[in-house]
């Protein structure tokens, strides 16, 4: 049980923070629509990003136009037609400058400091900073059994049980542009194959103190009926980062 009495440390971005980020730090959101636009960009302005890579897909009206008044550096890149799920960390990372990368989505707004956390974590040497973990007994039942097994079981395969379900597939989460570089970035498309790879060249993969609630997941909500298919998608993305894992064991 957890102990009421102990609180958690919170740690506020400081002038130091914000220096480096001025002239280290992009931002690469994926954008849906304008709903929640407005609140995460207020939040990631504090940050004080050198830049904030948007990648806008499926917007089915002009409201785009509207996500251009940004106090930071803005780019973006924008798509009538939806990219497919997680194409577009590839297409942002691609256009990114700074050298450490912080993922998010729009539909989930994230405190600053909450957003801080996993930056902070790489610059203090981590190439990758994840959501943390937990075992799948402990997870809300908002995400299928058999993906929580499947990221839980590929963090096992590489030996770093400690992970628990921490994964690639989760937002937020950020990570170097040389770690980026070592996995490939066209492996970002696929996440379950880049955090393979990145468990595999025993790059520095740690948790943020930072943990969502079940309804901030990677996954927008779905029509039951779409359902399925999703959990099929992410369940066979998990079967190619085991079939790359496996035979190095």
């Amino acid at each position: 049980m957890r102990d009421p009495t102990k609180k958690r440390r919170e740690e506020h971005i400081n002038g130091k923070e914000k220096g480096q980020n001025g002239y280290r730090l992009s931002v690469i959101l994926s954008v849906h629509h304008e709903r929640t636009i407005q609140k995460v960009l207020r939040q990631i302005e504090k940050l004080r990003p050198m830049e904030i890579v948007l990648v806008v897909e499926g917007c089915p009206d002009q409201s785009v136009k509207k996500l251009a008044y940004s106090s930071c550096p803005l780019t973006a890149l924008v798509y009538p037609f939806s990219l497919g799920d997680d194409v577009w960390r590839a297409i942002g990372a691609r256009e990114a400058t700074g050298d450490v990368w912080l993922f998010l989505d729009a539909d989930q707004v994230v405190a600053a400091n909450d957003m801080q956390s996993f930056v902070r974590t790489c610059y203090r040497g981590a190439d990758i900073t994840l959501r943390r973990g937990m075992t799948p007994l402990r997870q809300s039942i908002m995400e299928a059994d058999t993906i929580l097994l499947a990221k839980t079981f590929l963090n096992s395969l590489a030996s770093r049980h400690e992970l628990r379900t921490s994964s690639m597939y989760d937002l937020p989460f950020a990570m170097t542009r040389q770690a980026a570089a070592t996995i490939g970035v066209q492996h970002l498309a696929v996440p379950a194959v880049a955090h393979a790879i990145a468990l595999h060249k025993q790059l520095r993969v740690m948790s943020s103190p930072f943990s969502a609630s079940a309804k901030h997941t990677r996954k927008r909500a779905t029509p039951s009926k779409n359902k399925s298919s999703v959990n099929r998608t992410i369940l066979g993305d998990h079967l190619e980062a085991m079939d790359y894992v496996m035979p190095l064991k």
